[in-house]
Order: C-alpha cells, then structure tokens, then sequence
C-alpha cells in the first residue's frame, strides 16, 4: 500500500511521487548543496496508518484470501488497511517474474480497494434504509418465517435452513432472515432503491490517494422479481469493495454524513517543517441523523442477540452486520462478511472484514473483527 519502486512504481509512492520528489528544505540548505554537488533531500509523508493495528489485522487475516479495512470513525483516517495474500516490496525486484506468473494469487490486487464481493447480508442495511426512507418508520412491520419465499418460480431461503418464525424488523435484520428481506425487497420502489444505492457511491469510483475499483448495484423498474428478492440480500450482480462497505457503515456511526477515507496526514519537509497538512473531508449527508440512529439500532441488535453474538461480551458497544455471500458456482464456500463500529453511541473505529471463501461469518468474519477490535482499544 504504501507502495515500490524498481520494477515499476504502486501505491502512495506513486500517488506522491511528485511531492515527495520535491525539497522544501531551506533556502540555505539548498545553497550549500548547490556548492558541494550535493542532492537536496525530499519531503516526507506521514501515513494515517496505525501500524499496530495493521499488524494485528494482518495476523487476524492470516491464512484467508481477503481484506481488512478500519477508518477512525470521526474523521476517515485509515488505520489500517490489510490485503492478503501479500509480497515484500524489499525484494520485488528478485521475486518480480515469479510473481507475475503466479496469475491466481492477485498479490498485486489491494483487496480493501480493488476488491468486488457480493456484500451477502451486509447489505441488509442498504436494504433497511430504503424500506425505512419509504415508509418512515419500521414499526409494524411483521413477517412469519418458514425458511424459504417463493415468488413467481424463484425461492429465496433462509441460510442453512433456518426457520425464523414471527418477527419484527429488528429481528429479522438480527437473525439475517433472508426470507424477510427479500419480501421487504419486494415492495420497495426499484428506482428509488437505485437511487438510494447511487447516494451511497455504490455506482461510482471513489476518489482517494490509491487506485479503486468501482462497486456496481444493477437495479431498475424493469428488473425481474427474482433479481429483487437477490439484490434485497446482496446477491444477484450487485458487488462492493470492503472500503465501500466502510464507507457505508461510517455513514451510519457519524449521524448520516459520509467521510473520504483519507490515507495521508501530512507532507514534512527534511527540515521538519510541515508542508501539507491532510483534513477530514466531508463527502456530504447521505441519510438524515433519525434514520442513521435507526441503523444503528438496529446493528446493535445483530451483536446483542443475533448472528455477531459472540462479540456482545467485549465492552465496546458493537454496532455491526454479518454476511455470508454466495459467489461462484454452486459448491463454492461463501465469503465471510462483518462489517460495523465500535462505542456505537461516539463512535470511535469502523471496520470491514471479508474473508474469501471463509464460509459463515459467525466462525470467521466475526472473530477476525474482534481480534482488530481488541488490539486497538489495547492501544488506547
């Protein structure tokens, strides 16, 4: 991430190359080096990365394919951004030609960025806020679950066959029902859950220091009931990178306004005198205060009572949202999803955790988050 030279350039080194090829040393400095053939030194860059906490995502990541995202809530730092499966940049030079050959892998894919997932069930937010934003409130909603929907000759089921029985809206975003959220998905109005998906940057390419790929959500008014019922429960074509889910969900911690994600924080010079100083930029309100606190709610409950369970003993107030999303042929393991934030009431980090092919996030996604968690409040 922060990048190489040699064998071609990456990351925030190439971001800044310009920057960092410039000196704002002192005017004397330069005069002196001037005389005795002396190169003026370069201005250096300060990362937002908490190098600790990268590290504790990479060994929570350790042996699955995928990414681990954390921005400090408040004001869109990252603090860690880990991909796995990784190279050294100290010896890309020697390991190049072995690596390019290796077309499986995608070491040189940032997979927090560059990465496209179907969300699976984290997307079950997007899916809340569009049934909020229609009908004003979530109260009186009410689903009896048997396991499965059937509309037209599709069925959606409930994973692993789990029958939910009678529920509430919180209930159902708790236990993940996927039965509930595709009759939710049903009715809602497929333009304005386009719409809604089009605020939320899931159509366009984020703008930031490191290259990204663009999240696609695909859904019109002519869209088939079947790739509805999908869509509700983020399947059928709609894909996310792990920053986006990040983004969404910091959405969400900061009462409804969207931070850039931001990887620098300053430019120094070799003096030590800073030449540019990094800010939190708002990207602007993309859901108003009341329903960002309805989110919330509701994300709290997936770790009170629902599929994040395991995580309500730690004393950080957890608000988050599992997946497992299917990809591939059928067979295939799913991916393992979590994404959410801690101190829910001021909050303090988010994070968003896919493990490729991990299966239910309960057993992988889930622990891998609270291992970050756990390292950074260990920090504090």
């Amino acid at each position: 991430m922060v990048g190489y030279t040699g064998k071609g350039n990456s990351g925030l080194e190439s971001s800044y190359n310009y920057m960092l090829m410039e000196s704002h040393t002192s005017k004397l400095k330069q005069v002196k080096n001037e005389f005795s053939d002396a190169k003026n030194p370069g201005d250096s860059l300060y990362t937002t990365l908490n190098t600790t906490l990268q590290q504790a995502a990479a060994d929570a990541l350790d042996g699955y394919r995928g990414a681990v995202v954390v921005l400090e809530a408040k004001t869109g730092r990252v603090l860690a951004n880990v991909s796995n499966p990784v190279f050294n940049p100290n010896t890309i030079d020697e390991d190049w030609e072995a690596l390019n050959a290796d077309d499986e892998s995608g070491v040189f894919l940032n997979r927090g960025l560059q990465g496209r997932y179907p969300p699976g069930s984290t997307f079950k937010i997007v899916t809340s806020l569009a049934y909020l934003r229609q009908n004003g409130t979530l109260d009186g909603f009410s689903f009896d679950c048997d396991g499965e929907l059937t509309a037209g000759n599709y069925t959606i089921h409930c994973s692993g066959g789990e029958v939910h029985g009678p529920e509430d809206f919180a209930g159902a975003f708790a236990h993940s029902c996927n039965s509930a959220f595709a009759q939710i998905g049903l009715g809602l109005d497929k333009d304005a859950f386009r719409s809604l998906a089009d605020s939320l940057y899931l159509n366009s390419r984020l703008d930031l220091e490191l290259p990204t790929s663009k999240s696609s959500f695909d859904l019109d008014s002519t869209t088939a009931d079947a790739l509805v019922m999908q869509t509700s429960i983020g399947q059928g074509d709609t894909l996310v990178t792990p920053m986006e889910m990040a983004l969404i969900a910091s959405a969400v911690a900061n009462d409804g306004e969207m931070i850039k994600p931001r990887y620098v924080d300053n430019i120094v010079s070799a003096d030590g005198q800073a030449v540019k100083t990094f800010y939190k930029e708002s990207l602007g309100t993309v859901m108003s205060e009341s329903e960002a606190n309805t989110l919330t709610e509701l994300m709290k409950g997936v770790v009170q009572s629902g599929t994040a369970v395991s995580l309500s003993d730690l004393p950080y107030n957890i608000a988050g949202k599992t997946g497992t999303a299917e990809h591939g042929s059928d067979g295939e393991t799913p991916h393992s999803w979590f994404v959410g934030f801690s101190n829910a009431d001021d909050p303090d980090i988010v994070i968003a955790v896919v493990a490729e092919n991990g299966g239910y996030s309960s057993e992988v996604a889930v622990p891998i988050a609270r291992q970050v968690i756990e390292a950074y409040y260990a920090q504090q």
